[in-house]
């Protein structure tokens, strides 16, 4: 029988009537994986990961599993949800917060843990109230569209002419429409939660907790009534607190120079014989001020008890008819310059008496005069006045500040007089010696009132009754450009006046509030000194605020004598009472209506209160909404709380104060936080660092990130034909956007550092685009060479003693790259686990292992394929584990195409993460060798891409297939290349890792190569001591296979041996 060759027989077949198509012959890719997913798909994915999955595992996730000694622990992880305001459109800083928060839940719920996230919504307070009253004004059909504009919200503060029952109801569906929205928006970032059953701090129950929580602080004798300053909103008409409080770091005001004329000196004065012998004079303490509008409260004045003070003459040779020899002055002796530097040029200072302690001055006999109250100021001691500033005496003011009023009442001086009216106006008592109220009353303190404050004490001789007064009180004044506090609401001025207020006595607690830290875990670290000296600084906490609003105080006061019933039986009927009416009742119900008088107290004799509790009061008791579960033991009734870091003086001040403070004593049991964990993350800042602010009209909004927006639009495809005759080009479509979608959105928090401040801008997005589309071409490859997989035949176990360099490597950069990943996360490094995630599908698999296994995959043989679809498989699972809390639009996608055969095992985003893995045992036992083996590869490939680089600039070099590396290297005993490339070249892997058709290792040296068609060479470092081999890039020595279209055939237009032992085992 005559022979025939291979290759005759199959030139022939390509002759025949019917050629084989080569294309068919090869196992491409098959998936209809999409290049992104439709709306209403997208849609279904959230649905699944998110509300399904909550469901899920809250149904089949156990509640309590064993633990030491076989007693049931819990299981759950819970995470409790920091409530954000009603009022308003969503922002980037709630994505950050939100989908940070998701992000802890789902990488718990890997864990294994039944995980519980219960969303709430902070619906009292100002910012809602005024959100409200700018709708009336307005006439908007949406208030909650409208833009955070801080003018606005001052000008309707006042409000518009409603009543409290008006304005409360127009709050409350203000908050209720927002509410959904928000609720909306974060649902669509694909946050799962309890969105069915939110709590919400207007709902009834949730109101009647906090009235109980405040019932046991009274009981607790932890809540009074005082007169004491607070800080004061004019823009607002109401107190606020710390947290409530904004800086301006520009404020620009008047201060001044005063003199405070002595009445009576201290003994130390009035005996010291300089002054004896002096006739006519006068002396003045002299004080500095940034608030001139607070001299007419002035109740004393403050010396440091260490520092030394001088009695001075002042002198203006410029001006004889200025000169003060007669009009002493006491000041600092360090301050002396510092106040003729704001004085006429040449001005001197002239020493009447020196070294004058400030001790020595607190007599209890001195005293200054309060022209505008014609009262005395007595003399104070006080180790806050500085020789840093000003002139070394402070005006005291008690009714205008915390410092003042707590040294005057530990001295017996004065009251917290402050004769300011809600709208930061004075009031007649102002200036009420001589019959001159008229002249203060009714002006703003912090504009016109300064003025006219200073232009009284400039001339004095109209209002004065002593001779022995200088008629000029002001010495000088001059600009002043400092940090001052302003409304978080307004961003107006606010002021420190004394009001009568509600306080929670926070140095009763502080104690047991600050032991209790020392339990909790801080991300970050410096999260723990930041609390806790927000907790050490703070004694009282005023409560009450002057707003519609709010939860009322349940406090009746008597019609007669303003008398506060503030006992708990009266307390609990006003709860029982509202629980039957709700607190709109409060606001609504006559004056006179006796059912919320507890039957104790006469009826007509009591009036309800008007004042609501602060909203941090609210937000602070929501830890109540938490059940309480006795295998949770001494475990806090959350074990994380997820904010920004203004929250430190906010949100977990006041979660930990009143939480510690409805704790009972327990023997010497440690108080315990309401958190066991206290994340935070910082604020989202644009291209520039600014701080993102709606009044800066920086503020991105996430919906402009899932519909793409935010980015350039996408240039619309050039026109094949012109454009018709009649339609103008001006009546171009809409711009078209490529959306983004949720996990664009969920990355882009992922790979951020939260810990510190967040910058978005489209550079960023642009990345977080890439990043995405970079994950789908990736699984569109994986799902669609597995296409076929075969779970029976395609095992790991299986081809265990098969698997190449490039299986062995790339498994055990997937090991490494979980352990790091699995690291980060469970430090709540998000960001590098994404990092890390991002460098393995880039280097490992992408550059690296899917362009080894291409052909394989493409041309190999069956058993060839399965070996590697048992690596790919194993890369997808540990892919979609890695960015299962990220992306998990993505996973549920990628599940949804996977072949049926890929699911015979648990959804992953259903699985548990275990700690220990085959592939990391395996990862560590190869460690050396793979990675040794890595730095041969990485070395060797880089020198051969160089060359073949150099052979396309010079038009020799197409494909890369169309060549052959000769690797000349030292003897082995010289380099461990070598011994890499030798086993490689016996496996016949060295071309398949270099991607060539054709790679041998030679002896020769690279100078005594055959004279080829062309070559290119390139030096390969292979030693510490400057030992080099080379590469040399040569023109294949083989045809181009029709098939695989490697270099391999022996004859041209015939497949090669490779490809023709594969067709024959399919039959063709």
């Amino acid at each position: 029988m005559p022979s025939f060759s291979p290759s005759r027989i199959l030139r022939a077949a390509t002759q025949s009537a019917k050629p084989i198509k080569w294309s068919d012959t090869l196992a491409l890719p098959k998936s209809s994986f999409p290049a992104r997913p439709s709306a209403a798909q997208l849609e279904q994915y959230r649905q699944r990961c998110a509300d399904d999955l909550y469901t899920w595992q809250r149904a089949n996730r156990p509640h309590n599993i064993p633990g030491a000694q076989g007693k049931e622990v819990t299981n759950e992880f819970i995470l409790h949800d920091g409530p954000p305001y009603a009022n308003g459109a969503v922002h980037v800083g709630h994505a950050l917060n939100k989908v940070l928060k998701d992000l802890m839940l789902r990488w718990h719920m890997s864990t294994g843990k039944r995980v519980q996230y219960t969303p709430g919504w902070d619906c009292h307070g100002l910012p809602i109230e005024l959100k409200a009253l700018q709708s009336q004004r307005t006439q908007t059909e949406q208030a909650s569209a409208l833009k955070d504009a801080p003018k606005q919200e001052a000008n309707v503060a006042a409000g518009v002419g409603m009543s409290a029952p008006e304005i409360r109801k127009v709050a409350r569906e203000l908050a209720s429409q927002t509410i959904e929205k928000q609720k909306k928006s974060f649902k669509d970032w694909g946050v799962m939660g309890e969105w069915d059953k939110p709590y919400k701090t207007m709902d009834l129950d949730f109101e009647i907790r906090q009235l109980g929580v405040f019932k046991e602080m009274v009981r607790k004798d932890l809540i009074s009534r005082h007169h004491r300053p607070v800080y004061w909103s004019p823009s607002s008409r109401t107190a606020l607190a710390e947290a409530e409080l904004e800086y301006d770091d520009n404020h620009k005001c008047t201060a001044a120079f005063i003199k405070m004329p002595f009445l009576r000196m201290p003994t130390v004065l009035e005996q010291h014989p300089v002054l004896e012998d002096l006739q006519d004079f006068t002396l003045s303490a002299l004080v500095w001020t940034t608030t001139p509008w607070t001299l007419p409260a002035n109740q004393a004045i403050a010396f440091h008890p260490e520092m030394s003070y001088s009695v001075i003459s002042l002198s203006y040779p410029s001006s004889p008819d200025l000169n003060a020899s007669k009009e002493l002055l006491l000041v600092a002796e360090e301050r002396v310059e510092h106040v003729l530097s704001f004085l006429p040029e040449g001005t001197t200072a002239n020493v009447v008496i020196g070294n004058i302690v400030g001790m020595e001055l607190h007599d209890g006999r001195g005293a200054c005069w309060n022209m505008f109250q014609n009262s005395e100021s007595q003399i104070a001691l006080a180790s806050f006045v500085t020789a840093s500033s000003g002139t070394g005496i402070v005006h005291m003011a008690p009714g205008h500040g915390m410092e003042d009023y707590q040294v005057c009442e530990e001295e017996g001086i004065g009251t917290a007089f402050a004769p300011v009216d809600d709208e930061g106006r004075f009031t007649a008592a102002a200036f009420s010696a001589g019959g001159h109220s008229n002249l203060l009353h009714g002006l703003d303190v912090q504009t016109e009132g300064v003025d006219a404050v200073l232009g009284i004490l400039r001339n004095t001789k109209p209002y004065r009754d002593r001779e022995q007064c200088p008629e000029n009180l002001v010495l000088a004044t001059h600009d002043y450009t400092h940090k001052n506090p302003i409304d978080w609401r307004t961003k107006q001025p606010v002021i420190v006046r004394a009001t009568a207020q509600w306080f929670a006595d926070v140095s009763a607690i502080k104690d047991k509030a600050l032991a209790a830290l020392d339990d909790v875990h801080f991300v970050p670290e410096g999260g723990k000194t930041r609390l806790r000296s927000f907790v050490e600084g703070r004694s009282q906490w005023c409560i009450s605020r002057q707003r519609a609003w709010g939860v009322p105080i349940p406090v009746l006061y008597h019609q007669e004598t303003g008398e506060a019933c503030i006992w708990e039986e009266s307390i609990d009927h006003i709860i029982g009472t509202i629980k039957r009416k709700g607190t709109d009742a409060w606001f609504s119900d006559p004056p006179d209506d006796p059912s919320w008088l507890h039957p104790s107290l006469a009826e007509q004799a009591w009036l309800r209160g008007k004042d609501t509790m602060d909203v941090w009061f609210d937000s602070g008791t929501t830890w109540t909404t938490l059940a309480a579960d006795s295998t949770r033991e001494r475990r806090p009734v959350s074990d994380m709380y997820l904010e920004g870091t203004d929250q430190h003086r906010g949100w977990f001040q006041s979660s930990l104060l009143t939480s510690i403070a409805m704790q009972e004593a327990d023997g010497n049991a440690q108080p315990k936080a309401p958190f066991g964990q206290l994340v935070t993350h910082g604020f989202t800042l644009d291209a520039d660092g600014r701080k993102m602010s709606k009044s800066l009209g920086n503020v991105v909004s996430p919906d402009q990130i899932l519909d793409g927006s935010l980015l350039p639009p996408v240039k619309a495809r050039k026109q094949k034909s012109k454009i018709k005759e009649g339609v103008s080009k001006t009546n171009d479509p809409a711009p078209k956007y490529d959306a983004m979608g949720p996990d664009a959105l969920r990355l882009w928090v992922a790979s951020s550092d939260y810990t510190r401040d967040v910058s978005i801008s489209i550079p960023v997005l642009q990345s977080m685009q890439q990043a995405l589309q970079k994950y789908r071409v990736t699984f569109k490859f994986l799902l669609g060479v597995l296409a076929d997989y075969d779970p029976q035949r395609a095992s790991l176990e299986r081809y265990e003693s098969k698997l190449t360099f490039a299986d062995r490597a790339v498994l055990h950069q997937l090991a490494r790259a979980r352990i790091e990943v699995r690291k980060s996360y469970e430090e709540y490094r998000f960001y590098k686990a994404i990092s890390d995630v991002n460098a393995f599908i880039n280097a490992d698999v992408s550059a690296f292992y899917f362009e080894v296994i291409k052909d394989t995959m493409y041309a190999e043989s069956t058993d060839v394929r399965k070996r590697t679809q048992a690596v790919l498989k194993t890369i997808v699972d540990e892919l979609l584990r890695m960015l299962g809390p990220v992306t998990p639009h993505l996973v549920e996608e990628v599940w949804e195409y996977m072949p049926a055969a890929m699911k015979g095992v648990e959804h992953p985003l259903r699985r548990v993460w275990e700690p220990a893995h085959h592939l990391e045992s395996d990862a560590a036992a190869a460690k050396g060798a793979i990675e040794n083996g890595l730095d041969v590869f990485r070395t060797i490939s880089a020198a051969v891409k160089v060359a073949q680089e150099e052979a396309r600039s010079a038009g020799k070099l197409g494909s890369g297939l169309a060549c052959k590396v000769q690797i000349h290297l030292p003897p082995a005993r010289k380099t461990k290349h070598r011994q890499y490339v030798e086993q490689w070249a016996q496996s016949g892997e060295l071309a398949d890792l270099l991607v060539v058709s054709q790679a041998v290792l030679s002896n020769n040296d690279p100078n005594t190569i055959e004279k080829a068609e062309w070559r290119y060479e390139q030096p390969v470092e292979v030693g510490q001591n400057g030992v080099t081999g080379h590469v040399v890039v040569l023109p294949p020595d083989h045809h181009k296979c029709v098939r695989c279209w490697k270099f391999t055939a022996e004859e041209a237009e015939t497949p090669c041996g490779r490809c023709r032992n594969v067709l024959k085992e399919k039959g063709h």
